[in-house]
């Protein structure tokens, strides 16, 4: 896996998004125009895993986490193919609520 900036794509029963997430030598930084992930990430091999934090920054209520809370701690479990990293994830104050996506490499 390179490090860098990647567009990730997810979704679950309550909705879908994008946002950009920048991986970096173990930190894992992003968001969107209402929340920001603020985690850590690790490699093993082909596999990816991360723990974030997920908080609203703006007051715009018309964005909605797809998990339907804002403030939450999400962990993300994932397989490497090239330049594209596909995710499950789930927010530990909704365990019953999966989360699928992907986050694919833009840059540096």
């Amino acid at each position: 896996m390179n490090e860098g900036l990647y567009k990730a794509e997810f979704e679950t029963p309550f909705g879908r998004s994008t946002a950009v997430i920048y991986l970096y030598n173990g930190l894992f930084r992003g968001g969107n125009s209402a929340l920001f992930y603020v985690g850590i990430y690790e490699l093993k091999g082909n596999s990816f895993s991360a723990v974030t934090k997920v908080k609203r920054h703006s007051q715009d209520l018309n964005i909605a986490s797809v998990f339907g809370m804002d403030n939450i701690n999400v962990i993300i479990e994932g397989e490497i193919e090239g330049n594209i990293i596909n995710i499950d994830g789930v927010a530990t104050e909704v365990p019953d609520m999966q989360m699928r996506g992907k986050l694919t490499r833009l840059s540096d």
